[in-house]
């Protein structure tokens, strides 16, 4: 096996000591520490978040690619870690639905739609400064200059920091080794923008709007060209009078028109590439059209934001 090993390092100088290795036959990097009785523990609540909360698997997905790209994936070089960016989904989630459920209104489980609000969250609306996270009881924020947090979440040299209850240990803060957060808000605001200006009016051509954020690898345009291949033998295989055009491929999209009253939609997908299709082609049944998606983005920026600086 140490054949298979093409990098190893030990990091000592972390709150939690780790050996670091890179398995070289499927390029999967590898993190171990020891003594941590609280790992089978924090795997077992992800666990259990992921039955609960179908969106947050492929958010992780997408979201841990995104950060990677970036390199701000590395908590001790001030970057967001795997379990503090799944607890910042599941707050984002947890609060979305509640939002939905006191405004009466049916929840949207759009893989492009929430990709976007998530961006916005942390990238516009969130006051760092200010608030912290705890995911506990349904999820709720709390200030970080409170009596009883201060001690624990206020960091005065990084008051930018953000403040993350751990699950499992209320005193400690998931958050306070990530000393690079007003780049990484930066960076989910450049995507959020970035998202909006190929998915609004004026039209704005290109490939791949995924691709503007998500730099593609080799195996990605691989899977994408099997993947053309075969929605193309399954359209030639379709029976005559079998349906109308589907769209079943991206089975998760999102056909905004914002401004545009309808025309010219396009569909989001999380699942490698948003591309423009044809207006008239429903999606799936998880589909929004525009008219819902501009009415749900109007009432979501017009009531207050969310913790807003």
């Amino acid at each position: 096996w140490k054949d298979e090993i093409c990098y190893l390092e030990v990091i000592g100088n972390t709150r939690i000591p780790i050996v670091k290795f890179t398995h070289a036959p499927t390029n999967l990097d590898v993190d171990i520490c020891c003594n941590q009785t609280g790992g089978p523990e924090s795997a077992e609540l992800i666990k259990r978040f992921m039955q609960a909360m179908p969106p947050l698997r492929p958010l992780t997905i997408v979201l841990k690619y995104f950060m990677k790209s970036r390199a701000i994936n590395v908590p001790y070089q001030g970057g967001v870690g795997s379990f503090m960016l799944q607890m910042m989904i599941v707050s984002f989630l947890q609060h979305r639905e509640r939002e939905e459920y006191n405004a009466g209104r049916q929840s949207m489980l759009n893989l492009g739609a929430l990709l976007l609000e998530f961006f916005e969250l942390y990238g516009i609306d969130f006051n760092y400064v200010t608030t912290g996270i705890s995911v506990r009881s349904d999820g709720f924020y709390f200030p970080k200059g409170s009596k009883d947090r201060v001690e624990n979440f206020w960091q005065p040299s990084r008051p930018f920091s953000l403040a993350l209850e751990h699950p499992f240990e209320i005193t400690a803060d998931a958050g306070r080794g990530s000393y690079r957060m007003q780049l990484i808000q930066r960076s989910f605001e450049v995507a959020f923008r970035t998202l909006m200006a190929y998915v609004s009016e004026p039209v704005q051509p290109c490939v791949s709007i995924l691709r503007n954020i998500l730099p593609p690898t080799e195996e990605m345009d691989k899977r994408a060209t099997l993947l053309k291949v075969d929605r193309i033998e399954k359209a030639l295989n379709k029976s005559p009078g079998g349906g109308g055009s589907g769209g079943g491929v991206m089975n998760m999209a999102l056909k905004t028109g914002r401004g545009g009253g309808g025309g010219g939609g396009r569909n989001v997908s999380t699942y490698g590439a948003i591309s423009r299709r044809d207006s008239r082609s429903t999606g799936s049944n998880m589909s929004v059209s525009s008219d819902e998606e501009e009415s749900r983005y109007s009432a979501g920026r017009g009531r207050k934001k969310r913790q807003r600086r």
